[in-house]
């Protein structure tokens, strides 16, 4: 399927910087009754290699009575690009970064109400082209916990961790750029 999708793509622009909405933390907030926001920024260092920076928040109603978290996400990724020259097709990603979570409501709050949590995360995924602006970005990975706290089992439902399935969406700013010039 990533192939045949990828067939339109063989004659787009090289690009060399992504925007990112990340829908997953929108989603876990919603599922929740709450709210979040995932954003990312990618940037190639070389033809075959980018950086890509992960800034996330949430607010959400626990699983304990009268209690909520907001929680804010900080990754970096690095990307190897083994079929292009821009920042589309098949990548191989590895990065890490913290979660922090602080728990506040009228309910019976954990004894600790700060946690930090270190990740470690592969992924593999493919991006394509589906408008002049826009890219669409599928990719699985697995979610390590290297470090976590005393709460880590009352939250390990909100933060994703173990397997996971991406879906993004990637704004071409050179390209939006490009037509409100036009």
């Amino acid at each position: 399927m990533f192939f045949l999708c990828s067939l339109p793509c063989n004659a787009q622009v090289e690009h060399d910087n992504l925007f990112s909405l990340d829908i997953s933390y929108v989603l876990t907030g919603l599922l929740n009754h709450g709210w979040g926001i995932g954003l990312s920024y990618e940037k190639k260092a070389v033809d075959w290699l980018s950086f890509t920076g992960v800034f996330g928040h949430m607010t959400f109603l626990t699983g304990l009575k009268n209690v909520y978290c907001t929680s804010v996400s900080i990754s970096l990724f690095s990307n190897w690009y083994p079929l292009s020259n821009g920042l589309d097709k098949l990548y191989v990603s590895v990065g890490g970064g913290c979660d922090f979570m602080n728990y506040f409501g009228k309910g019976e709050l954990p004894i600790t109400t700060k946690d930090t949590l270190i990740h470690l995360t592969p992924l593999l995924g493919w991006k394509f082209n589906v408008f002049k602006f826009l890219m669409i970005d599928v990719s699985t990975g697995y979610k390590f916990i290297i470090t976590g706290s005393q709460n880590y089992s009352e939250i390990k439902d909100y933060i994703n961790t173990g397997f996971r399935f991406n879906l993004g969406f990637k704004i071409l700013l050179k390209e939006m750029r490009r037509n409100a010039q036009s």
